[in-house]
């Protein structure tokens, strides 16, 4: 049996059951006539992207709920301005960038934005500043502006101390993924890198910052240097407009808007009470008319990391399930264009080949348009690239079109704990998965040779599936991580825009109305789907490597960078995936 070497291409609780269904963001016809009133809508964190169900907690808002809630408040007569509370959104820089588009076209139809917060980070303010007419703030509150920043971990003497050792190898001067492993300290290829990807992130911040509070940018960057702020400095810097609570930020603007009341909109569909036959849909995942008939596009979300696995489950990076939903797509005649929204750093390269000839037979029936959110970084890209058409925001993260792998041995750990091992081979590469040692000279040369092969594969994907020439896509490969702006110019992006216009576009080149149907892939869980996922798995490595994860995200950065190296223990052996455990915030 072949077994490929490790590559990787990185870069309800029971009570308060609803009847939600699946929110698609295609924007509703405006409403009948009614009573005038401001919409209220609450942003405490940044909406997930395809909504997956959440064990023993609540459904959370996706981002396509909060379009179509802000689309509504743009097209509707009866609503007269939005009255806006965001709390912070940490790095979540494409979903924002989404979030100010929608909130544009509400300032474009003449309807006020107030805006209040009492914690905002660099995010949310960006967000408020460039959107909202009047901002308030907590009394009590904190303003965490203060530029944006990076947190690269590196581990290798962590796993040295712990008798690990990093055997990895990497396609790519930039690619830099195998470092947090192999290095106690930031090469200047990723300082290069990383940095040009902060100043273009910081530029953003600012330049929103200036425009929208009608500064200067040189004023705003000297007023980052400031903080972070309390209310009273935030107010007298010019920041904010008022200091109050949210009851008086809300009095404001109803009475600027000349309307009786404000009502708070929920962004999670269906708040009804549900019924014994709703209750076992829900749990059961089934819900009748849930996907539409007829000329319609579909919606499909591309999540995490890719996996090469032919098993459903938690996460919608896994091969087999994309790849059979693509299929269906392309040979139904019903879809007439498709929307992939990718928000992922990479993973398994096989998993990400198969992926990208999926997306490509789809994209030569009809158009596929990539919306990009956070991050399409290494295989995110690599799938990416076979569409007809990609958009990114300026601040989203594309790119790392490089390869790594290797494998982490286990020897010195084994001789501390009183264990030797022994192996016995016949061929000279015969045990060159072995976790007990390093890799010989001899299998380095092998290796080697196998990942310059996925490395000139992932540039030959790129260039067919962008048409561009290969040496171009060479001097935009290399590992390096690009800001969406950069990467716009570099030709890996053909323009800026969200989801909503990925949709408008895909509607209009798949020649349907703008009010066609989206069918929306992966639709929603049900709770005992998703608990089935949470505990199932096709291989007993795949509960080890999400147990690793989901706890890597509950211990914080330190430990996950610590934590991640076993993940290319599993039979993931070559990967293309982002380059750190990275942080940006």
């Amino acid at each position: 049996m072949t077994r490929w070497p490790p590559v990787v291409t990185a870069t309800a609780v029971l009570l308060g059951l609803c009847a939600c269904g699946d929110a698609e963001p295609a924007p509703p016809p405006s409403e009948g006539p009614g009573e005038a009133e401001v919409r209220e809508i609450f942003l405490d964190a940044p909406p997930v992207e395809g909504g997956e169900a959440q064990l023993f907690s609540a459904p959370r808002p996706t981002l396509g709920d909060a379009l179509v809630r802000l689309d509504a408040v743009a097209r509707d007569e009866d609503a007269k301005g939005l009255f806006l509370r965001v709390g912070p959104l940490g790095g979540a820089w494409g979903r924002a960038a989404d979030l100010r588009a929608a909130l544009a076209a509400i300032r474009e139809a003449h309807k006020p934005i107030h805006c209040h917060f009492d914690v905002a980070d660099n995010l949310a303010f960006w967000l408020m500043a460039s959107s909202c007419d009047r901002i308030s703030m907590t009394p009590a509150g904190d303003l965490d502006l203060v530029g944006v920043a990076a947190y690269v971990f590196f581990a290798r003497s962590l796993l040295e101390n712990a008798g690990l050792r990093a055997d990895l190898m990497q396609m790519g001067r930039y690619k830099g993924a195998a470092d947090p492993f192999t290095r106690d300290e930031m090469p200047e290829e990723t300082r290069e890198s990383l940095g040009a990807v902060l100043d273009d992130l910081q530029s953003t911040l600012v330049q929103g910052i200036a425009a929208g509070r009608h500064l200067e940018p040189e004023r705003v960057a000297a007023l980052l240097d400031e903080g972070p702020f309390d209310a009273t400095h935030a107010r007298e810097r010019g920041l904010v407009d008022d200091v109050g609570f949210d009851d008086e930020a809300r009095e404001h603007i109803r009475r600027e808007a000349h309307v009786g009341h404000v009502r708070l909109v929920q962004l999670t569909p269906g708040e009804e009470p549900m019924g014994l036959l709703e209750i076992l849909q829900a749990f059961s995942g089934e819900a009748p008319e849930t996907t539409p008939e007829g000329p319609r596009v579909a919606l499909v979300y591309l999540e995490g990391n890719i996996v090469d696995e032919e098993e459903s489950g938690i996460g919608s990076g896994r091969s087999g399930p994309f790849v059979r939903a693509m299929r269906s797509f392309a040979d139904d005649d019903d879809i007439k264009a498709v929307v992939l929204r990718i928000d992922s750093p990479g993973g398994s390269a096989l998993a990400s080949d198969r992926m990208w000839h999926a997306v490509r037979r789809v994209a030569k029936r009809k158009p596929v348009i990539v919306s990009v959110g956070d991050m399409a970084a290494s295989g995110g890209y690599y799938i990416a690239s076979a569409a007809t058409e990609i958009l990114a925001h300026d601040s989203s993260l594309v790119g790392s079109i490089g390869v790594v792998g290797g494998k982490v041995s286990v020897g010195d750990l084994a001789d501390r704990l009183g264990v030797h091992v022994e192996v016995l081979q016949r061929g000279r590469n015969a045990a060159w998965l072995s976790p007990m040692r390093p890799f010989t000279d001899e299998e380095r040369i092998v290796i080697g040779r196998m990942l310059r092969a996925t490395y000139r594969r992932f540039v030959r994907r790129v260039a067919e599936g962008r048409d561009m020439p290969s040496e171009r896509v060479g001097a935009a490969a290399e590992g390096r991580l690009w800001s969406g702006r950069r990467a716009r110019e570099a030709g890996l992006v053909d323009a800026e825009g969200g989801l909503w216009e990925a949709l408008r576009r895909a509607r209009q080149q798949g020649g349907v109305s703008e009010w066609a149907p989206v069918e929306r892939w992966p639709r929603r869980a049900g709770l005992l789907e998703a608990i089935a996922q949470a505990m199932g798995g096709s291989q007993p490595g795949d509960r080890t490597r999400a147990i690793l994860s989901d706890i890597a995200a509950l211990a914080g950065p330190v430990a996950e960078a610590a934590m991640v190296s076993p993940l290319l223990l599993g039979r993931e052996r070559v990967a293309v995936a982002l380059p750190y455990v990275l942080r940006v915030e």
